[in-house]
Order: structure tokens, then sequence, then C-alpha cells
């Protein structure tokens, strides 16, 4: 068991830090002003403040004071007893989560003709009982695919089996699942980013998408549908194609609700001169929410550490301040602690291997509570 080191200690050494990010982000810019966000319940200062008040800081406080998801992904150690902090930490910072793997098609339907939901249930179970909101991940995706799925040989029989597994899982969720990447990753890093070759396209075509979308609202009118990819943060060709994507869905009554930018990135990520907020911006114009839905950013090897976490923390203050300036509707980083991580080497996330705030955390924290 890692022991958790106190989190004040952790949040007076970072105040020097903090002090400077808050004073040089009128230098690094980010985009217009964010809207005017109600008073949150721990005030600004307390993000870097010494004693008593610094240990008070919550982001989970913070983010609900702006009426923002501010979610992690979550895996097996969720419920691991010798891991107590990893729920600790979740419950107190986070208000929205999101299921790591066990959503996807294979941990759900690995046997066709049964759904193993045990595993699944125990994370939302949890979450809705400790009231934080539940992301569905994923509905449809090329990877992660049980073998039963690559037997079929037939366009029927697969457009079939698709409509049953989306059906099936959404309708057992619905009332505890409220929004739901229905396809990911359908745009391909190709020149030109057509359709990624997947069973789902080479046997039903590019209306598999469609299709999917309208399962999932057949079986949750409630439900908010998301489309979810990465690479496409910027504007780039990839963007473009996505738009593209999500505007003819539009066209054709397809029932899409957002858009997720998964924002997988490292240092040497410029939020500003990728044109983040323009990008995020054209898909809110178009009548979309848009979340940051996998957020995490690698420290590049072979730099100065102390240099590599300041500016770790410039990217997660840079990209949660675009989110708030077009009043996206989530920010979710892809793991609670660099040891979870799938890119635990790059050590990037908020928190540390011992559940320690990093700089990054009191970025996001000061940006919640401007």
């Amino acid at each position: 068991m890692r022991s958790v080191r106190p989190i004040l200690k952790t949040l007076l050494l970072l105040a020097p830090l903090t002090l400077s990010l808050t004073l040089g982000a009128a230098r690094a810019g980010g985009g217009a002003a964010p809207p005017a966000a109600p008073t949150p319940t721990v005030s600004p200062a307390s993000a870097v403040q010494p004693a008593r008040q610094a240990a008070r800081v919550s982001l989970r406080a913070l983010a609900d004071a702006r009426g923002l998801l501010f979610g992690a992904a979550v895996n097996h150690t969720l419920f691991d007893p010798n891991e107590p902090d990893y729920a600790r930490t979740l419950n107190r910072h986070f208000n929205a989560v999101v299921a790591e793997n066990a959503m996807k098609w294979a941990g759900l339907h690995n046997n066709r003709e049964a759904f193993a939901f045990g595993f699944a249930d125990a994370i939302v179970d949890t979450a809705v009982k400790n009231g934080q909101t539940v992301r569905g991940h994923t509905l449809v995706w090329h990877d992660s695919l049980p073998p039963w799925v690559y037997t079929i040989q037939t366009r029927e029989e697969l457009l079939r089996a698709m409509q049953d597994h989306v059906t099936g899982v959404v309708t057992h969720f619905r009332g505890r699942v409220h929004i739901w990447d229905v396809v990911n990753e359908a745009v391909s890093d190709a020149p030109g980013h057509p359709l990624r070759p997947s069973p789902f396209l080479n046997l039903i075509g590019p209306d598999f998408i469609d299709e999917a979308f309208r399962a999932a609202h057949a079986a949750d009118l409630g439900a908010k549908l998301y489309y979810n990819d990465y690479n496409t943060d910027g504007l780039n060709g990839k963007s473009d194609a996505v738009y593209e994507l999500v505007r003819g869905m539009l066209a054709r009554g397809v029932p899409i609700h957002g858009v997720g930018f998964q924002a997988h990135l490292n240092t040497d990520f410029d939020v500003k001169g990728a044109q983040v907020q323009a990008n995020l911006q054209r898909f809110r114009d178009l009548g979309l929410d848009v979340q940051m839905t996998e957020v995490d950013v690698q420290l590049r090897p072979a730099r100065p550490e102390a240099d590599e976490l300041a500016r770790q923390a410039a990217v997660y203050r840079d990209l949660l301040r675009t989110c708030l300036n077009v009043q996206c509707a989530g920010f979710v980083t892809w793991g609670v602690t660099d040891f979870n991580s799938w890119r635990a080497g790059g050590r990037p996330l908020i928190f540390d291997d011992m559940y320690d705030p990093k700089p990054a955390f009191a970025a996001v924290a000061q940006e919640l509570a401007r």
C-alpha cells in the first residue's frame, strides 16, 4: 500500500509555483475572458494559501460551483481494500466518473449469448451513491471487441448485433448513466482522414455511426449522446473531418448531442497555438455540447523535472480555461493518479503516485476558482 502524505504539506510546497502560474496567466493568453461564474464555495486563495484554508480545497466543490462536470476514469483500484486513498481522492475531488475499460464491448459482452454487467454495475452504483455523474464509455469502437464479432460475415447480422449490443447496454443503465460515448474513434489518422477500417465500416458501411446513435437514442430518450475522438483538440485535418461528420449527422436528423475531445497531450502542446478554442467553438456553434473527455498531459523525458511540472500545470490551466471559455459541459482526466495511468511512465495526471497534488492540481484549482 502506498501511504498518502498530507495534502497540506504538498500545497505549501506548491504555493510559490502556483502564484507564478497566476501571474503568468495574463502573459500566456488562452483566449477571451471566461463567462461570469457563480461565487465558489471555496475562495480562489484557498488553492495556494497555507495552513487550514489550503487543506480544505476540493476540486469537486469548485467544479460544482461552476456547473462543470469534473471527472476521472476509474479502474479496479476503486475497490482495492489496500488502496482506500483512491476512493477518497476520487470522491473528494471529482463529481463525475468514467469506467476506463469496464463498459467497453469486450468487458460487457464477451459472450454473445449474455451480458456481464457485474463490474460495470459496481462502478456505476458506487458513483451514484456518491452523487457523481457517470459517463458511459463506449458503445461502439473498433478496439476491445470480443472474438465473436469478427466471425460475423454479413451486413445484416453485424448491424443487428451492434443494435442489440447498444440497446442492451443503454437499457440496462437507463436512469443511472445519462451520457454516452456512442461511437469512439471512427475517423482515421490516414491522409484525408477517412473513416477508420473496422468490422463495422467494412460490413455495415459508413451508416453504422448513424445506426448506433439511433439505437442508443431509442433505448434512452433522455441520454446525451456523444461522438468521441483523439488528435482533434485543435484546428487540424482530423478535427475538420470530425466536424464534417457530425454536421452531416445533424443534417440527417441523427440524435447527436455532443462531441468529446480526448486531449491525450504532452508538455509541448500549445493550447493557444493549436487554436483549441476556435475548434471547440465551431462545434458549439452547431448547437452541440463539447467535453474534454480523456485529458492527460505527459511529461517529456530528459528535461528538468521542475520545468516539466510547471509546463504540465500550464497546459492543464490553459486547456481548462479554454474549456470554460466555450462553456464546455465537462472536463475528465483519464485516471486518478499517475500510478494508475495508462501512461504511467509519463506521469500525466494531477495527482502523483502517492495521491499528493502536483502543480497541475493547483493550476486547475485556481482556474476553477477564478
